[in-house]
């Protein structure tokens, strides 16, 4: 009978085990279809391009609308800008101080040269004048004492040089006496005493003489100065009434009465009214036309006519900024006109009168602005704009002349916005 080899049963593991496996594998099998998923989203997105990063900063560029600088044809005649002014005008000033007594005009006024119109205060310069004044009688006193002691000591030297003769004579005849023996030499002795005496006397009043008159000339010296101090104060009492230098009107008054006025001090302004002239900046494209004693008409919008004058003054130094020239002219007659006036001066550009008319710069009204008070433009260059200042002359419409600033081809901004800057990035409409 053959015995088996009977083998040993498998080992079954627990069924918890068996679920762990079940588990894990499921889990091993997700990771690695994700892992291969992401590999090839990398490799599909490897091969796709990429795009330029957008800058948070850039600005975009705004539209605007612009406009050339062309030039065009104009009339030959030119028309300048200006204002009516006095010839004269002065702001009066007070030369003493004192409290201001009496003020006899107000603004509008029309006063007369030599009328009164201001009267200060000024006792204490009359103060000064009395003492003046009795310093100059005390300087007389000196000098007429000095004078009378000059007169006085005259008279001594006369009576003591009469005396030196007679004792001279008297000294003679007693030398020639003693020569003969006929005196002693006593009466000789005593005759040459004398003529020695008298000498010295002479001698001191002579000194005497002198001293007197350096003091005659020192009260002299005195007496002129007290009087020029008199001179002086009188001087400055007539400077405490304030007149008027020439007939016009009183443009503003500045004191009032009770206030104290001191040296320098503006009390009232004067403008003449009878003398007046129009003031105006001529280009230096025209200052060449312009010639002294040359007449010429102004028009005044306030009276609606026009008013003929001479070119009386020419400023021979242009502004540095604007390169214009001031030109006065002196009216032919100056009834009804009041200073500050507008008025408009009509000049001949002779250079193109033969062609009637004359090229100039023009620009758009709606392309100037005014910043910090300067006339300007803002200029279209490399896709940016810029402020330009401007000069400007006569308007023709909607268009204005511009004398410095702009070049012909020049593009420039139309109705710019209040807040743009330099270097703002534009789009124009070309």
């Amino acid at each position: 009978m053959v015995m088996e080899k009977l083998s040993p049963p498998p080992i079954q593991p627990p069924p918890h085990f068996v679920q762990a496996r079940t588990i894990a594998l499921v889990v091993g099998l997700m990771l690695a279809s994700g892992g291969i998923g992401w590999f090839l989203s990398q490799a599909r997105a490897d091969r796709q391009p990429t795009s330029a990063p957008v800058s948070a900063t850039a600005v975009a560029p705004i539209s605007v609308e612009t406009a050339v600088v062309r030039k065009q044809p104009v009339a030959a005649n030119r028309v300048l800008t200006g204002t009516v002014e006095p010839v004269e005008s002065v702001t009066l000033t007070s030369r003493v101080m004192g409290q201001i007594r009496q003020i006899f005009v107000r603004e509008g006024d029309r006063v007369q040269a030599g009328d009164r119109l201001v009267v200060i205060d000024v006792a204490d310069l009359q103060a000064q004048g009395n003492q003046a004044i009795a310093g100059v009688n005390i300087a007389q006193s000196n000098f007429q004492a000095a004078q009378a002691r000059v007169q006085e000591a005259r008279a001594q030297l006369v009576e003591a040089e009469a005396q030196l003769a007679e004792a001279q004579l008297e000294q003679r005849r007693m030398q020639m006496l003693r020569s003969e023996g006929a005196v002693s030499q006593q009466l000789l002795d005593q005759a040459n005493t004398r003529v020695q005496t008298t000498q010295a006397r002479i001698q001191q009043i002579r000194a005497g003489i002198n001293q007197s008159q350096s003091a005659m000339e020192q009260a002299m010296a005195q007496v002129r100065q007290a009087q020029a101090q008199v001179q002086q104060v009188s001087a400055n009492l007539d400077y405490g009434t304030v007149v008027a230098p020439f007939s016009g009107v009183v443009t503003r008054r500045h004191a009032e009465v009770g206030a104290m006025a001191g040296a320098g001090q503006p009390l009232v302004t004067l403008e003449s009214s009878d003398r007046l002239r129009f003031s105006t900046q001529v280009p230096e494209s025209l200052i060449a036309q312009v010639k002294q004693g040359q007449p010429v008409s102004i028009r005044l919008d306030a009276l609606n006519r026009s008013v003929s004058g001479i070119v009386s003054q020419i400023i021979p130094s242009a502004d540095p900024v604007s390169r214009n020239f001031t030109v006065k002219v002196t009216f032919n007659q100056a009834s009804d006109i009041i200073p500050g006036m507008f008025g408009r001066l009509q000049l001949k550009d002779e250079a193109a009168a033969a062609l009637g008319e004359r090229l100039v710069l023009m620009v758009p009204q709606a392309a100037v602005v005014q910043q910090f008070g300067i006339t300007g433009v803002y200029k279209v260059e490399n896709g940016q704009v810029s402020f330009q200042p401007i000069t400007t002359g006569q308007t023709y419409g909607s268009n204005i002349e511009v004398f410095s600033g702009v070049a012909e081809n020049d593009r420039l901004v139309l109705n710019p916005a209040a807040d743009l800057k330099n270097g703002t990035p534009v789009q124009t409409n070309r």
